[in-house]
Parts: structure tokens; C-alpha cells; sequence
């Protein structure tokens, strides 16, 4: 085998296939020809490398395993060309609309509210959101996307919330290039502030946010409902050179407008806030993939800094690198320290933070497991902590059902520990979405 042969199976053994920091990427219909092309070059690589090592016995075993993941990688190419031509292929320029669906039901051993404690929401079903995701190229430097949710109220009605909608340059019309890969967006988005902030209630796998989100980075009716950071401004995504071979480093800076992250609620900040978020991803053979991330958050009051965040993300993923195995294990979590000051001048560091694993049983059945724990912004003495066990069946992009028990217990005034059943399911209608990351397929 020669050495340019060689270097081409690692080159492209080495791209990352899944990046969190791609999780709501789109694909412009236009890329869809540039994609074909490089599997039309990587099959005539590989039939060339197979001709050459014909009569040869020299690293038979070796060449055979790095074909057998080379071919995975181009099954894996074809998948997505499938999803983009699926998505845009018949209306290049028009918005590519699909439906999410999203309804749940929990059956409660003690009264529970929302997170006013005005509302009761046990023992009984919600169609907690429904969401319309539009996406178009606008022309060949941008794109447009608009996500319009239709959210329940903990049960007090429905309203209409702008979830996401901006606009993402992929290309400076100027210099006709993306220095970096630099992306740039601009609007009302899921800011970069560890991994599950920026997945929808849809995508997620459990059916509950993890309570250092909803307590910590924004929640209007408390974990069962949508939960996270979404603000208004400038997200600059680019790579910077990795220091390892063989994987990406990824760097996300935001100018936000201040004071609407949870934990400052509009109390006298001064704008602009500003958030960054660093992501390392590498995987090994295809198989075993790992992310490792860091985020900030600082935000100033008229005199003195008043909120700041630090937070932690780890993300492992193992699946089988032969074809045909329907196995795979996820498992990760999150850390979250604030510093928060007061307008009195108290000072408060809550710290709260959520792990999980899960396994893949089959082609349809996933099972994991979640701990939480968190303490309260205003007193951190007072600790809530959750205990949940979920079972998810994932027929399709289309289709996820749900089951679920969480067990909580919190030292806040008037708690006491309380059991929930849970079930969940999610109806998606339209063009094809992106499958979420734990899926397996």
C-alpha cells in the first residue's frame, strides 16, 4: 500500500462525523453535488488501493479493517446527501418546513406546580409544545431560520414564542470565504452555553430538562416545560488548530443583549453580555467519540460585575464500527458555578451540575438513567436533587414514545420527596429533520 493511500484512509478516518457544536446545521441543497463527488473520489481511491494490494499479503488484515471503516464513512456521506435531498431538493429556495409535536403525561404521588407555585400540573397530560421549523438559503453566502413554538403554559393556556429565528452567514460576501470556517449568526437563538442548552425539547432524551438548565439558565414554568437560554445577538463560530492530531477545536464568542439569563432577571445590568464557549471533539476508528467542552458567561451592573457563569460539558459515545450492530452507549453530564451578586451585596456560588448514561438495547429500544443536583441561586444551602430512569422508542426521525420515573427530593420550604411516572411522545411531520445525537442508526 502506498504511502498517499495510507494518508488518505487516515485523513478521512480522522474527520469527525458528529460534532455537538453542529447539532442544528443545515444542509444547502447546493452542497448536495459537492458531496457526491467526494464519495465518486474515495470509491475510485478505494477500488485503485484494492487492485494494488491484490497479489500482496503484506498487512492483508490491516488494509481490510481500514477498508471496512472507509466504507462505513461513505454509507455515512450517503446518509446525508439522502437527508439534504429529502429536505431541499425539490424547492431549493423555499422554506424547508417541519412539524414537532410534543405531548406528555405524568401521574404524581404529591401535589407539584409550576415554577411560580400558582398552578398545579400533576396527574394529567399537556401538549406541552408545538414547534414549526422553517430553514431556506436566502442566497449562496446565507441562510434563514425561523422555529415559532406554540408552548403550553403549565396548563393556563398557550403562547406563541419566536424560539429561534436568525440568520447565519456561512460565507464574508467581501472576501468570498469563511476564514477559519467561521459562521456567523445573528438573532434570537439556543446560546452555546454547554450541550443541552441548545437541543429543543424534541431532542433531548429525557423528558424532563435537567434542573441546573431550568433554574439556572431560564425557565418561565420549570423543568417539565421548555427549558434554556435563548437570547438576542451575535454568535461568531469558528476552528481554531487543534493540538491533537486527528481532531477539531471549535470556539464559539457571542455579544448578547444582558439580563436574561436566570440567574440576573433584569435587575440593573448594563449591555452587552458575553458568552463563549469552547468544544474539543475527537473520535477513535469511528467508534468511541468524545467531547469535552467550557463555557462563560459574564455580565456587569452599573458598578460592580454582577453575574458570571462557568460551566463544564463532557459527552462520550461508543457504537460499533462494523455494520449491522444496533448497540451503542452514551453517557456524559454537565457542571454549572455561578457568582452572583446581589443589589444588597450578598454574594452567592451555587453550584449545580447533572450526569447520565444510556444504552442502546436494539434497533428501537434506548435505556438510561440521570442524577441531578442543584442549589438555589438566592440561597445555596438549600439543595434539590433528582433521581429518573427513562426507556425510549425511537422508531424513526418521525416517531418517539417515551417512559419515565423521576424521584425527587428538595430542601426548599414545604417539599417532600415525590415520585413521578412519565410519559412522553413526539409526532415530526414534514421534511426530514436531523436525528439527535444519542440516536444510533
Amino acid at each position: 500500500m502506498s504511502i498517499r493511500h495510507f494518508t488518505l484512509l487516515l485523513t478521512i478516518l480522522t474527520i469527525p462525523c458528529a460534532s455537538y457544536g453542529q447539532y442544528n446545521d443545515t444542509f444547502l441543497v447546493r452542497e448536495v453535488d459537492s458531496l457526491k463527488q467526494q464519495i465518486r473520489l474515495l470509491q475510485q481511491e478505494l477500488h485503485a488501493l484494492r487492485l494494488q494490494t491484490a497479489s500482496s499479503t503484506y498487512l492483508d488484515e490491516d488494509i481490510e479493517h481500514l477498508e471496512e471503516r472507509f466504507e462505513r464513512r461513505i454509507q455515512d456521506l450517503e446518509k446525508k446527501i439522502g437527508a439534504v435531498s429529502r429536505a431541499g431538493a425539490p424547492t431549493a429556495f423555499n422554506p424547508r418546513t417541519t412539524v414537532f409535536t410534543n405531548v406528555a403525561a405524568r401521574i404524581d404521588d404529591q401535589p407539584t406546580t409550576d415554577a411560580e407555585g400558582k398552578i398545579r400540573i400533576d396527574d394529567r397530560p399537556f401538549l406541552r409544545s408545538v414547534e414549526v421549523d422553517l430553514r431556506a438559503p436566502v442566497d449562496p453566502y446565507a441562510e434563514a431560520v425561523a422555529i415559532l413554538a406554540v408552548e403550553d403554559k403549565a396548563g393556563a393556556g398557550f403562547e406563541v414564542d419566536p424560539e429561534e429565528v436568525y440568520g447565519i452567514l456561512k460565507r464574508l460576501p467581501i472576501l468570498e470565504t469563511a476564514p477559519l470556517g467561521l459562521k456567523v449568526k445573528v438573532g434570537k437563538y439556543r446560546a452555546a452555553l454547554g450541550v443541552n442548552n441548545r437541543l429543543h425539547l424534541h431532542d433531548v432524551p429525557w423528558t424532563t430538562r435537567p434542573l441546573v438548565v431550568s433554574k439556572y439558565l431560564g425557565t418561565e414554568h420549570g423543568d417539565f416545560f421548555e427549558s434554556g437560554y435563548n437570547p438576542i445577538g451575535i454568535d461568531f463560530d469558528f476552528f481554531l488548530p487543534s493540538p491533537i492530531p486527528g481532531s477539531t477545536l471549535e470556539m464559539n464568542l457571542d455579544v448578547v443583549r444582558a439580563g436574561e439569563l436566570a440567574l440576573s432577571e433584569e435587575r440593573g445590568a448594563t449591555q452587552p453580555a458575553y458568552l463563549g464557549h469552547l468544544n474539543w471533539f475527537k473520535d477513535w476508528n469511528n467508534e468511541h467519540f468524545l467531547t469535552l467542552g467550557l463555557s462563560g458567561y459574564y455580565e456587569r451592573a452599573r458598578a460592580v460585575p454582577r453575574t458570571r457563569l462557568l460551566g463544564a460539558d463532557i459527552t462520550y459515545k461508543w457504537r460499533p464500527a462494523e455494520r449491522g450492530s444496533f448497540r451503542s452507549f452514551v453517557a456524559g453530564g454537565e457542571l454549572f458555578v455561578a457568582d452572583h451578586q446581589f443589589e444588597s451585596g450578598r454574594r452567592r456560588n451555587p453550584v449545580g451540575w447533572f450526569t447520565y448514561a444510556q444504552y442502546q438495547l436494539s434497533w428501537w429500544l434506548y435505556i438510561g438513567a440521570r442524577f441531578d443536583r442543584v442549589e438555589e441561586p438566592d440561597d445555596p444551602s438549600l439543595v434539590t436533587s433528582a433521581w429518573s430512569g427513562y426507556l425510549s422508542y425511537y422508531t424513526s426521525e418521525f416517531l418517539r414514545l417515551r417512559f419515565g420515573y423521576d424521584h425527587r427530593k428538595s430542601d426548599l420550604l414545604g417539599s417532600t420527596p415525590s415520585n413521578t411516572l412519565l410519559f412522553e411522545i413526539n409526532f415530526v411531520f414534514g421534511s426530514h429533520p436531523v436525528e439527535p445525537y444519542w440516536v444510533n442508526r
